[in-house]
């Protein structure tokens, strides 16, 4: 299947939703009452982040803002903007190196991930974590609070397209929200073998305590 987001151009000053879900992102916020659930125009769209061929896979919900991202003014760098377009098009397969731990530019740094993947680093490397662990939203808009959302997003097939992928070589998939979109969007996973629970979805930390030592040792076995 062909990554739509290789397409992922938008105009300065408009919402940065893909073209090809622009439409519909925007008739859900219209009929959306409460902005807690509102797909934020300003930010950039986040699927996923890492090597799509990893050995570890999370799947999410969708990405979060927090209180600075909330100001529609919030832009990210130039330079900010350039790692998520490689992201998107998986020109770099160690994106999430930098978004661990940047030597260079620490705006880079992803305040929400560091202290989840930290404990998993420190058993393995960053190098490691960094070529090894996937994470995919289940669709790649900002929201504060989680809302299923009732339509698929065109860009969504892809990442399920990848998920599926996964599956087929046998990856360590992690859930942790959705369960049943998960599900329903990926058949294959509910009966797969190779997958694994948080024991907390909230916190979503990969450590000993939220997957267990059996779990977390065979992730670090496995990337």
């Amino acid at each position: 299947m062909e990554n739509p987001w290789l397409t992922y151009n938008p105009k300065v000053g408009e919402p940065s939703f893909h073209a090809f879900d622009k439409a519909h992102a925007l008739a859900f916020n219209k009929g959306m009452s409460r902005e807690e659930y509102k797909l934020a125009e300003h930010l950039e769209p986040f699927p996923y982040l890492g090597n799509p061929n990893a050995e570890v896979v999370v799947l999410l919900a969708n990405p979060g803002v927090n209180e600075k991202e909330a100001d529609t003014s919030f832009r990210l760098t130039p330079d900010e903007v350039a790692q998520n377009r490689r992201n998107l098009m998986h020109l770099d397969l160690k994106p999430g190196e930098s978004t661990i731990h940047s030597t260079s530019v620490s705006g880079f740094e992803s305040a929400w991930l560091k202290p989840r993947i930290r404990e998993l680093v420190h058993a393995t490397s960053l190098d490691r974590v960094s070529q090894g662990v996937f994470l995919a939203n289940f669709h790649a808009y900002n929201s504060k609070s989680w809302y299923p959302i009732p339509f698929t997003f065109e860009t969504q097939r892809y990442s399920f397209y990848l998920v599926g992928k996964a599956i087929e070589r046998n990856s360590i998939i992690i859930m942790s929200r959705n369960l049943l979109g998960w599900f329903t969007a990926v058949p294959e996973l509910y009966d797969y073998q190779n997958r694994v629970l948080f024991k907390s979805s909230r916190s979503v930390h990969i450590s000993h305590g939220n997957l267990g030592t059996e779990a977390f040792e065979l992730l670090t076995s496995r990337i």
